[in-house]
């Protein structure tokens, strides 16, 4: 049940940061998604094979298990309440730094 709770955390965080990183609307999300299809067609060739596809899948693994790490503040390996509130807010902050530096 820890994890289901754990993973769900992450997801949720994950599609927040998305939305606001592309403003919510539906034409920062197909934009988004080409980026990722463009990244994951590693030759170039306008499709992506499965070969491309696993690399690419463990690429967002390594990246997930970064956040993790960084969002686990006392190492322990396990998420509190507490360290998933304490990351949501800093990327928060961070979010309204860089709009904010937009913007002057």
């Amino acid at each position: 049940m820890r994890n289901l709770t754990v993973f769900t955390l992450l997801a949720v965080f994950s599609l927040g940061a998305l939305a606001d990183h592309h403003g919510g609307d539906n034409d920062g999300k197909a934009r988004h998604h080409k980026g990722i299809f463009k990244q994951a067609d590693q030759d170039g060739d306008g499709a992506v094979s499965t070969e491309e596809h696993e690399q690419a899948l463990e690429k967002m693994a390594d990246k997930r298990r970064e956040r993790f790490s960084k969002m686990d503040s006392d190492g322990n390996g396990s998420l509190t309440q507490e360290e998933a509130r304490a990351a949501k807010q800093e990327r928060r902050e961070k979010i309204k730094e860089k709009h904010q530096q937009k913007h002057n």
